[in-house]
């Protein structure tokens, strides 16, 4: 112990080129490590989400949700799953279980099962829709897009095209629209034309059916290509879903669907008003890629925006919520002011007890330490986030505590006329125990939350 406590007293250079080198690989690290709001955790849930169009919670139950949790109840390793039927969709959340030593091959599993259902209504149109549930999956900032001197419908499109640029940005994985109503052909049937020409809803729904459909009839070969022949019948303006025909036979009049039912186009049923300053307006919300940095992807997103409103004259209110970059920018500010200050300080004080020179390295063990932290972090694939940022500020003081009691011992020898060499080895002898026993201490006061189960130990254990 003697000889190794020797050696590294006695090696200047070696201490100086490793507290350099730390500094230098700690600044490197934070010029390119991902800072992000949360860590990384997987919750272990899983969301499928089906749309039933038009079915009432009853039907969604048994036609759609029943056939699902059939699926579900086949599979080793989910803990429990709760479903929601309402109307028009239905919603199952699994989890899964902790015991469970391969997720991703339970996940596959379930998606598998999902897949396999071949009996839903022909009314469902889109696959159950299943994703994870983890923090990359959360947005980072909400936009709420308003236009007092726009019609509905204009403000409408300026959002769609708003949101097709946002998702080209760098880092942005999706955006949501909240108060976008989709648009949709609205057909309303006379049940007294109904009752009159014999006809059935049943058949009205077939006939529109058969009609709104794209067909693929074959292939057209030539000596130089070959060409897919597509026949295309979807619908794209309500005129042409007046002209199906419902009925024909060679006694009576051709009954087209114009003739029974009132058709126009418009928007969804609305399921939530915004406002945006009083007047209806819509929020995007931007999600990020997993490896995307959140203060550099925000950035980059309001950026855009206002590259995007000066494109329309300034005529959009833009207001911003929810932005996660601001509490990640607010704690990384925090610990910059406290290691600052914590530097400044021991200067001073350690300066005017002691001497500026052992007040000098003292201090220097602030930015080591926590420079050191970032690279360690960065070479392990971790990011800068909330919670990692509230740790450094924790153990600031501890760090100083130490480094102080380390330098007063050093210190202490100095003055009772040893050499410099004998009072650093002896003076760290000395209290190198106490110290150690100090951060044992403390390792094991938090040590108890590494046992923390659910959402909670996720965080703590990341």
């Amino acid at each position: 112990m003697d000889s190794i406590l020797n050696f590294f007293v006695r090696q200047k250079k070696l201490a100086l080129v490793f507290t350099v080198s730390v500094i230098a690989i700690g600044l490197l690290a934070l010029s390119s490590i991902q800072r992000d709001q949360f860590p990384a955790v997987d919750f272990e849930v899983m969301s499928i989400s089906t749309a039933y169009p038009g079915a009432s919670p009853e039907d969604v139950e048994q036609n759609v949700t029943n056939l699902i949790e059939d699926e579900l109840s086949n599979i080793s390793g989910i803990e429990k799953f709760v479903s929601v039927s309402r109307e028009g969709r239905s919603s199952i959340t699994v989890t899964l279980s902790q015991d469970v030593s391969d997720i991703d091959t339970l996940k596959q599993d379930i998606r598998n099962a999902v897949n396999r259902i071949k009996s839903l209504p022909a009314e469902v149109t889109n696959l159950p829709n299943v994703r994870d549930q983890k923090t990359s999956r959360k947005s980072i900032i909400k936009i709420s897009i308003g236009a007092p001197d726009l019609s509905y419908a204009e403000l409408r499109q300026i959002t769609d095209n708003i949101a097709d640029s946002l998702e080209l940005v760098d880092g942005v994985s999706e955006v949501v629209k909240d108060g976008y109503l989709d648009r949709e052909i609205q057909i309303r049937i006379n049940p007294n034309k109904l009752y009159q020409h014999k006809l059935s809803l049943p058949q009205i729904i077939d006939s529109i059916a058969k009609r709104n459909a794209r067909y693929t009839v074959g292939q057209n070969h030539s000596e130089r290509d070959e060409k897919i022949i597509v026949v295309l019948a979807k619908f794209d303006q309500a005129e042409s879903v007046g002209d199906v025909i419902i009925k024909s036979t060679f006694q009576g009049p051709i009954v087209r669907l114009k003739d029974i039912a009132q058709i126009e186009s418009g928007n969804v049923e609305e399921k939530s008003i915004i406002r945006v300053n009083g007047k209806k307006g819509f929020i995007l919300r931007v999600r990020k890629q997993a490896q995307a940095d959140v203060i550099t992807t925000v950035d980059l997103v309001k950026e855009k925006i206002t590259d995007l409103n000066s494109k329309y004259d300034n005529q959009l209110q833009i207001f911003y919520s929810s932005d996660m970059s601001k509490y990640v920018r607010n704690r990384l500010k925090i610990v910059t002011n406290n290691g600052m200050m914590g530097l400044l300080l021991v200067l001073i004080v350690l300066g005017a007890f002691l001497s500026f020179k052992t007040a000098f390295w003292v201090a220097v063990s602030l930015p080591v330490s926590l420079l050191g932290t970032v690279a360690l972090l960065g070479a392990s694939g971790e990011t800068i986030n909330l919670v990692s940022l509230a740790a450094m500020i924790l153990v600031l003081g501890i760090v100083v505590d130490d480094s102080i009691i380390v330098a007063e011992s050093i210190h202490h020898h100095k003055q009772r006329g040893e050499d410099r060499f004998e009072s650093a080895t002896r003076g760290f002898k000395h209290v190198i125990m106490p110290v150690i026993t100090t951060i044992l201490t403390t390792i094991l006061a938090f040590s108890s939350m590494f046992l923390m189960g659910g959402t909670m130990g996720k965080f703590i254990y990341v």
